[in-house]
């Protein structure tokens, strides 16, 4: 049956996945002109073909697609008649949301047509078929994303890299499915793990990484775009510090694997650092002001179960008694730990008399000096493997920078080598430094704790506990036993002299 009046049609195509708008299989200009075809074949009806919408690299599960919200645009404002798709899922793979296109659309008067499967809605037949053909589109849909989850679980059981942001110490190998150590950002990946240990906050960490002004994760997309490399966030850093990755795992659903990368951190200092985060996360208030001027709090640890001790209080009768509780005690019961509670003054007049006991002992004194001068020896060592490896890895940035700008590479790309470059340099200069710094001498020791001996009586609390904090690193109490165990803190005797 001829028809004189026009009827205004429109075209819409969609294609999802990320390959160009013009590969020939399924492609936009391919939908396009069978679509063409099928209406120059309804002319006889009136149909005239009034545009052409799409959306390239869009997921039908969505209606939230420029070139679909203009169609329903069009639709509402009664400003077409026809719409004719390819086939019925380049419109929607979502069987609830299919529904709710086809009620715009009938609600308006107008006809969705499918050229590859002969439906047009505006008969009764056409709209049973279209129902059997979206039911069938849902179940291919739900089917291929079982199947990739399938297939992404099965590779995260086999330790492999699946896909998503890379994290910082490691770029995705070329192929992808998996991670290869950036030497580079290893190195500060390690320094974040013993500065947490260092400084037993999560906030005082990201204070002192912004004070250095490193950042997140930066690299260069598919697309030639930076992405990336914001300042670190409270929850980022805890991601960071807590992430099995960084030991050569990796997890799922709660399970943890072996990965097939190679970790950067030692497996020990990931788990201390785990249990400092445990502890801090007991503790609660700890991070916060030590407005009780407890002068072992962060430092006493319990030689029995190697956990912290906690500092608490009770008032009675408007007293306040304060004390320290083991922590795994404190959170799993009495039969956790043998440790008693322990009176907050009686522990800290112990702490104080042996410290101040030193400053006129030299058998003590010497102690204290092997033990400081094998930590900066260790130190020392590290920072040294730490500058080879800048040293490595800045000829290796300066090639790979050579080789992309003669190859014509794209200018983001570029900057990022450039980037990395700079942090290579700076890293090398301070590591340089570094290693230069003086051991502390037997007479410099001595002199530090006699002038302790002499001061400690003027300073009031909140001065002792910070001179305690700046010369010890960690007291182990055993409270079975009664004895303590000073571990000094190299930093409170060195002053950053060079040689």
């Amino acid at each position: 049956m001829e028809s004189n009046d026009p009827v205004p049609v429109i075209i819409y195509v969609r294609k999802s996945t990320d390959a160009g708008p013009d590969t020939e299989v399924n492609s936009l200009a391919v939908q396009q002109a069978a679509a063409e075809s099928y209406i120059a074949s309804q002319q006889h009806l009136g149909w005239t073909c009034t545009g052409v919408y799409s959306d390239n690299n869009k997921s039908g599960a969505t209606l939230e697609r420029q070139g679909l919200q203009e169609v329903i645009r069009l639709v509402k404002a009664g400003e077409i008649k026809v719409v004719v798709i390819h086939r019925l899922d380049r419109i929607s793979r979502s069987l609830i949301q299919f529904f709710e296109l086809l009620a715009l659309f009938e609600e308006h008067g107008v006809a969705l047509v499918s050229v590859m499967q002969n439906i047009n809605t505006e008969g009764a037949v056409g709209r049973l078929m279209l129902t059997v053909f979206m039911s069938f589109a849902e179940f291919e849909r739900e089917l291929i994303r079982d199947r990739v989850t399938e297939r992404m679980h099965a590779a995260r059981k086999m330790g492999r890299f699946i896909g998503g942001r890379p994290v910082l110490g490691y770029r995705i190998k070329a192929g992808g499915g998996e991670l290869e150590p950036d030497e580079l950002e290893a190195l500060r990946v390690r320094e974040i793990f013993v500065l947490y240990l260092e400084l037993r906050s999560v906030k005082a960490v990201l204070r002192e990484l912004n004070r250095r002004g490193w950042r997140n994760k930066k690299w260069v997309t598919k697309e030639g775009k930076v992405s990336g490399g914001s300042e670190f966030s409270t929850s980022g850093l805890h991601h960071l510090l807590t992430n099995p990755i960084y030991i050569g795992k990796v997890t799922l659903k709660g399970e943890t694997f072996e990965g097939c990368h190679d970790g950067i951190v030692d497996p020990a200092v990931f788990s201390r650092v785990q249990k400092m985060l445990a502890e801090n996360s007991v503790q609660k208030g700890s991070r916060k002001r030590n407005s009780h001027d407890a002068l072992l709090k962060g430092l006493l640890k319990c030689a029995s179960c190697n956990t912290a001790f906690v500092h608490n209080y009770t008032k009675k009768k408007n007293r306040m008694y304060r004390y320290y509780t083991c922590s795994n005690k404190r959170l799993n019961g009495a039969h956790a730990c043998p440790s008693p509670s322990i009176p907050a003054g009686e522990i800290e007049n112990l702490v104080a008399e042996q410290l101040l006991s030193i400053g006129t002992d030299p058998e003590l004194q010497e102690l204290v000096y092997q033990q400081l001068a094998e930590t900066m020896e260790e130190k020392r060592t590290a920072l040294e493997q730490q500058r080879k490896t800048a040293k490595r890895q800045l000829g290796r940035i300066e090639k790979e920078l050579a080789s992309s700008r003669e190859f014509g590479a794209p200018e983001p790309l570029i900057r990022h080598l450039e980037e990395k470059r700079k942090e290579a340099e700076d890293l090398l200069e301070n590591a340089k430094n570094i290693v230069r710094w003086r051991k502390p001498s037997r007479k410099g020791i001595a002199a530090v704790l006699r002038d302790m001996q002499g001061l400690w009586p003027s300073f009031n609390t909140g001065e002792k506990c910070a001179f305690v904090k700046a010369l010890v690193n960690q007291i182990d109490y055993d409270a079975v036993e009664g004895n303590i165990t000073l571990h000094f803190n190299d930093e409170g005797f060195v002053q950053g002299e060079v040689v």
